[in-house]
């Protein structure tokens, strides 16, 4: 009991010297081990999570999908058609998850000439039809949910049934007469273009305020801002379209390879499923690493793409925010008991809805039931940044003495 009332004191005191005003934060702590409620200031108010939301929605993924599936992008031949097939997985083409690729291609283009030359190797030299079967998700590529001023973020990535390279293009820019200027795509895009508007400029003395528009035409952007030195890094942007995207990149690596292709389209709703053999080596990624980076890096794109890829596992049907997130709650109701489910209300997966409410009861409870179930416990923590070594938080606790203690933790971040 003494140790309790110091540790209340303690965050009570954390509190007050934050700055927030008191119902602006609600704080539960909870032992692991047998339940028993520690602290709870305000536990079982609904709140905004922010990032925090995608402890519950990894959870959820690793519970309803299980922590033995992966993703699998395959490539099929049918005749002269080649059909890309997705499956919701949001790390196809991230560099950053590359290594867990067979073959460990060296960036996303890479990734896609290797399916290119099994392609050729198979004897094909024309393509009459490339099709994009994105499917396995709905049409509607951002949630209703978001606000406005997030969509022409790089952390607003859109959300297709086929991702490729984090559903972001980087412009490498040079300088030309005193404004910045487009020099080339990564991943190559001949077909898109970036042209600096009246306001741009290459001025090293001033401050770097450059930012890519987009423009009515999804092929065109806008360079807008200042410039102070090109460099080597591209620049993100969100690609407004992924998967028609991915036709048109894969369409243009088969050209430069010798290979002459014809239309490509998306498969629309009503055509039968794609058939034909595969085509190279199917692009499979674990589970257990999407969660991983998913958490530790707080990839937003990830997060949304979990919860619709729930939802066409629960209902057969193409994923959506509303089929994802009903499987969620349904996840939430068969763990937690219905009670405690009932005081949860989410609107996608990652957080950025402002309309996102969990009590902080119901999170301790849920980080609880992941911890404790033998399947799932080590997956899951595994997929949290540590304190002062990783993710998010790689700088955060460094000048505190932990004792040896780890900090596993999700942080979010709310702007007012």
């Amino acid at each position: 009991d003494a140790v309790r009332a110091q540790l209340s004191s303690a965050i009570r005191d954390a509190v007050a010297k934050s700055g927030l005003p008191g119902e602006s934060v609600a704080v539960t702590v909870t032992d692991i081990a047998t339940g028993a409620a520690i602290h709870d200031d305000d536990g079982a108010r609904p709140m905004v999570p922010a990032s925090n939301m995608k402890v519950i929605s990894t959870g959820a993924a690793l519970a309803l999908l299980g922590p033995d599936f992966r993703f699998s992008t395959r490539l099929l031949r049918d005749g002269d058609r080649l059909t890309v097939v997705g499956d919701g997985d949001p790390s196809f083409g991230d560099e950053a998850m590359l290594p867990f690729v067979p073959g460990k291609p060296a960036n996303a283009t890479a990734l896609v000439d290797a399916w290119v030359a099994a392609a050729k190797q198979a004897g094909v030299s024309r393509v009459r039809e490339l099709v994009v079967d994105a499917r396995i998700f709905d049409a509607e590529l951002t949630s209703p949910d978001w606000h406005d001023r997030h969509l022409d973020n790089t952390y607003c990535a859109r959300v297709a049934g086929l991702s490729f390279h984090e559903n972001l293009g980087g412009a490498v820019l040079g300088t030309r007469g005193g404004k910045p200027e487009l020099l080339r795509w990564d991943p190559p895009a001949p077909w898109m273009t970036a042209s600096a508007d009246g306001s741009a400029s290459a001025n090293p003395k001033k401050p770097s305020t450059l930012g890519i528009a987009r423009t009515g035409d999804p092929d065109r952007f806008v360079l807008r801002g200042n410039l102070p030195k090109a460099g080597p890094d591209p620049i993100p942007s969100c690609v407004p379209d992924p998967a028609a995207f991915f036709g048109r990149f894969l369409a243009s690596r088969l050209s430069a390879a010798g290979v002459q292709v014809g239309t490509v389209r998306m498969a629309s709703a009503p055509a039968p499923a794609p058939a034909g053999g595969v085509v190279g080596t199917p692009v499979t990624t674990p589970l257990t690493e999407v969660v991983r980076r998913c958490n530790e890096e707080s990839q937003n794109l990830y997060a949304e793409s979990l919860v619709k890829r729930m939802g066409a596992a629960a209902t057969k049907a193409p994923g959506s925010w509303a089929n994802g997130m009903q499987a969620v709650r349904g996840v939430l109701a068969s763990r937690l008991g219905p009670e405690l489910a009932a005081s949860f209300d989410g609107k996608d997966g990652s957080g950025l809805a402002d309309a996102n409410r969990v009590t902080t009861q119901l999170m301790c409870a849920w980080i609880r039931s992941m911890v404790n179930d033998p399947a799932l416990a080590r997956p899951f923590i595994e997929s949290l940044a540590k304190a002062g070594q990783e993710g998010t938080v790689k700088d955060r606790f460094k000048p505190a003495p932990l004792g040896g203690s780890e900090v596993a933790c999700k942080p979010g971040y709310i702007n007012g």
